[in-house]
């Protein structure tokens, strides 16, 4: 299991690209994905954001520019509320993770 923080460092900086994921006896969130998606625009600039995909129908997923902000509530659980990835680390059940081929 890789640490919160390294996760968080190596997705921002690109050496992670995607992560898939469920969280422990929680059905609902047993396909998650948390991608790093670099599109370059016209002018040659690149555009960086990191996709969180928390369901298949889509209704939680969301995006951030840049970084991954860790204080976004991601994860809704019933009457317990809602919940960072941080907050959740500890039910994370980690499927595969991809690395940058060249970092």
């Amino acid at each position: 299991m890789i640490e919160y923080d390294r996760f968080i460092n190596e997705i921002n900086s690109g050496i992670i690209t995607e992560i898939y994921f469920a969280v422990k006896d929680y059905a609902h969130y047993k396909n998650c994905s948390i991608k790093r998606v670099i599109d370059t625009l016209p002018s040659g600039r690149q555009l960086v954001l990191i996709k969180v995909c928390l369901t298949a129908d889509g209704v939680y997923d969301v995006s951030f520019l840049n970084t991954f902000k860790e204080n976004t509530k991601l994860f809704q659980m019933g009457r317990k509320g809602t919940f960072t990835l941080k907050q959740m680390w500890n039910k994370i059940y980690i499927h595969d993770i991809k690395f940058a081929e060249n970092k």
